[in-house]
């Protein structure tokens, strides 16, 4: 008896045995799918929903569970209607609203169907044998939330955030947590904003800085994230609150004071076995609050920084929800539902049509009630980013500084007309070159100014004009020296100031007219510019635009400017053989032209890379200081030190120390020598001319410049070099009272007078060996 009691316990024991491997076996053929809305990293609903859907799949030891995340009814189709169409999946959870249309839809087309897929879809709608529905009481978590923080406030100040009239849900939750609050603490104040969805942390984050700012130590909200309570965090507030669905408290500890999670297995498990067993049917499932804890589909989690009395309080309030029927509860039923349900035409509950609105209209809630403040649905501000304040006023302050010294050296231009230092170079085209570097120093200005339409257009119009005036004058007044000395025919060149200026004025007009393309088709404008600059994504800059008619035109102008750089370095060029120093500025132009190209070669790659719009700003006003600056300073210098060093009067020798004539002139003036000795030995007294072949004239302050001067006139030549100048509107400056028969008289370097005849005795066929000649205008 024994042993065959044995055998029966054993093969019990088997039997059990093998059910339940074959019951483990078919919950492994089990196929779940779960659908979120967002990444399971949001520490929020989609969160707490994939823990649901693990935990499932861990009680039932399922080997095929999936999860996908999709967002709105197109994206769910894609990814569902195909799995669904070979009945690859036994059971759907659509955890968000954003996937119930789709659900409803693909159960609708396999109800009957030999596809016996369910779907959980949120909601209250109907059911059906392939579709079940499930919802939580949102508004009780919303509420009782509220009642903490109207406990615990101490600014009475309270915030919100909601993603809005969305989803059917529009404010209704708010209005629960606000009541709450109200119902806890009367005094309190009560702000909210909507973000317009649930999950966009960077309006989240920007709202509520807003919220803090106004003074309110609690903000909660309605999100998928804990973006606001991070917010709370970092600004050092330990009031932050856990409403989004995720027990907080387990990763930030002490940092939040509260928080309430939901608990998804409690709604899921019990469903999938429902599916798995067969049954079809479905009915509605809801999650609230229940006295009996293991029941409730919230938990509840307080720091121990939580007073007694506070906790005390919440505690009978919960007691009081969990015991009451949820259709009776105090935000379904007040003294203020029944004047607003009439302003809004929502339906009063037929139990209650003096108090309590009915389920259905509760989510149509979306209007404030007196009391709560609704500042609007929250757009973030865009920051801008500004140059820092300290470049632009140093760039503003270095140029100012140089338009007072170029002011000062254009008084001193004036002043010092008569020195030869000066008069020798044009004193109007002196003056025309400060000028020209006045407008660009304004140019840089506003360049480094703040930037708005009419200051774009300004400072190209001004860098260019200034650009122009500049560089034009220098060309052109020295333009005029070639053509004068590089005459080895001997033709009489007359070039006066006003046969010149209207050539400045050429280069002018053409700058103003491609200047007025660029403005007129360019659409040179300010612009709020994101997305460069390593901005953030809500900052941005003014910068100044063109399109591409205007940037075409801009490289017209560049090639321009090119243009008259490659004119001034061949002029200087052709002018480097004069041999007098008072004429020749080849020395000057060239290395201003090479100031300018250094800068250029510096500037054109760092403008090539990449490079922030600042940046950019910087180098070309920096550069600009750098080119004008040298350009003045390497023209002016000179002269004005010669009028320092000289006297004010000035004397031609200052031109003519140590001064080295070029192998060019050299041998020019040697032809030229032997030429006029023939012509001398001749005519006895003829005239007079320097190595060059020309008697010139070295004041170019009048409207009267020439290379040569008329014959049998009677003039006093310095032996070696001299200095030629016109005074008035005739060609030189002779004493034409004085007999054309006259010797002229020339003044050797002790300053004795020798006569002409004696000197040709002297020199015989030699010719004549003087360098340059200058006419005394005072006799």
């Amino acid at each position: 008896m024994k042993v065959k009691s044995l055998l029966t316990i054993i093969f019990i024991l088997l039997c059990i045995i093998v059910k339940n491997s074959n019951g483990e076996e078919q919950f492994k053929k089990f196929k779940l799918i779960t659908l979120l809305a967002a990444h399971v990293q949001d520490l929020g609903f989609n969160n707490m929903v994939n823990r649901g859907h693990v935990e499932v799949s861990k009680a039932m030891n399922l080997e095929d569970s999936q999860t996908y995340i999709v967002v709105g009814y197109n994206d769910t189709m894609r990814v569902l209607a195909p799995l669904v169409a070979i009945g690859d999946v036994d059971f759907v959870i659509c955890s968000s609203q954003d996937h119930a249309q789709a659900c409803k839809e693909l159960a609708t087309k396999y109800l009957g169907s030999s596809i016996k897929t369910q779907f959980l879809v949120r909601g209250s709608g109907a059911t059906t044998a392939n579709l079940i529905t499930c919802s939580y009481n949102y508004a009780s978590a919303n509420y009782i939330s509220g009642y903490f923080a109207g406990l615990f406030t101490k600014t009475n100040k309270i915030g919100f955030l909601s993603p809005g009239a969305i989803d059917n849900n529009n404010d209704s939750f708010v209005y629960a947590f606000w009541y709450g609050a109200k119902r806890a603490n009367p005094k309190i104040s009560f702000y909210y904003y909507n973000i317009g969805n649930y999950l966009n942390p960077d309006k989240t984050v920007a709202a509520t800085q807003d919220l803090l700012a106004m003074g309110c130590d609690m903000v909660a909200d309605t999100l998928n994230d804990f973006s606001t309570g991070n917010t709370l965090i970092a600004n050092n507030r330990r009031t932050a609150m856990g409403t989004s669905g995720f027990p907080q408290r387990d990763v930030y500890g002490e940092e939040v004071i509260y928080s309430y999670n939901y608990n998804w297995t409690k709604l899921f498990y019990p469903i999938a076995q429902s599916v798995y067993s067969g049954n079809t049917n479905n009915s509605y499932w809801y999650g609230d609050f229940n006295l009996n804890d293991t029941l409730s589909f919230f938990g509840l989690s307080f720091s121990f920084t939580v007073p007694n009395d506070i906790l005390l309080k919440f505690q009978n309030e919960l007691n009081f929800l969990k015991s009451t029927p949820r259709l009776t509860h105090p935000y379904f039923c007040n003294d203020m539902m029944y004047t607003y349900a009439k302003k809004y035409n929502l339906t009063m509950s037929t139990n209650d049509p003096t108090h309590c609105l009915s389920s259905g209209a509760f989510t149509k809630i979306n209007a404030p009630f007196p009391g709560m403040t609704w500042l609007g649905n929250y757009e973030i501000r865009l920051t801008e980013v500004r140059q820092p304040r300290s470049i632009q006023i140093g760039i503003s302050a270095v140029s100012s500084f140089f338009i007072l010294l170029v002011l000062t050296m254009m008084f001193l231009v004036v002043k010092y007309r008569e020195n030869p230092s000066i008069r020798s170079a044009s004193p109007i085209f002196l003056n025309f070159i400060l000028f020209g570097a006045i407008i660009i120093y304004i140019g840089i200005i506003l360049w480094s100014s703040t930037i708005s339409s009419a200051s774009c257009n300004a400072q190209f119009w001004l860098v260019t004009i200034g650009f122009t005036t500049l560089i034009g004058s220098l060309v052109v007044k020295n333009f005029r020296i070639w053509l004068i000395f590089d005459n080895p025919e001997l033709k009489l060149v007359t070039i006066t100031n006003l046969q010149l200026v209207p050539w400045v004025g050429v280069c002018l007009v053409i700058n103003i007219m491609l200047m007025s393309i660029l403005s007129s088709v360019g659409n040179l404008t300010m612009i709020d510019a994101q997305g460069i600059d390593s901005l953030g994504k809500y900052e941005f800059i003014k910068v100044c635009k063109m399109n591409s008619s205007g940037a075409s035109t801009l490289y017209t102008i560049l090639a321009y400017f090119a243009a008259l750089l490659l004119i001034g370095v061949f002029v200087s060029w052709k002018i480097r053989i004069v041999d007098i120093l008072e004429f020749n500025e080849s020395k000057a132009i060239a290395n201003t032209l090479y100031a300018i190209s250094f800068c250029l070669f510096v500037i054109v790659p760092l403008m090539i890379s990449p490079q922030d719009k600042q940046s950019e700003k910087i180098i070309l006003c920096i550069a600009g200081l750098f080119i004008v600056t040298a350009a003045v300073m390497i023209i002016f210098i000179p002269k004005f030190y010669r009028v320092y060093y000289y006297g004010s009067g000035g004397t031609s020798d200052m031109f003519y120390k140590k001064k080295k004539q070029s192998p060019v002139a050299t041998a020019r003036a040697e032809s030229g020598s032997k030429g006029s000795s023939g012509a001398g030995s001749g005519a006895g007294s003829g005239v007079k001319t320097n190595k060059r072949g020309n008697l010139v004239s070295g004041d170019f302050s009048d409207d009267t410049e020439s290379s040569l001067s008329e014959p049998n006139k009677p003039v006093k030549v310095v032996e070696g070099a001299v200095l030629a100048e016109f005074t008035d509107d005739t060609i030189s400056d002779l004493d034409t009272e004085t007999n054309n028969d006259q010797p002229i008289e020339i003044i050797s370097e002790n300053c004795q007078i020798q006569n002409n005849n004696n000197i040709n005795e002297d020199n015989g066929n030699q010719g004549i060996q003087e360098n340059n000649i200058e006419n005394q205008t005072n006799n």
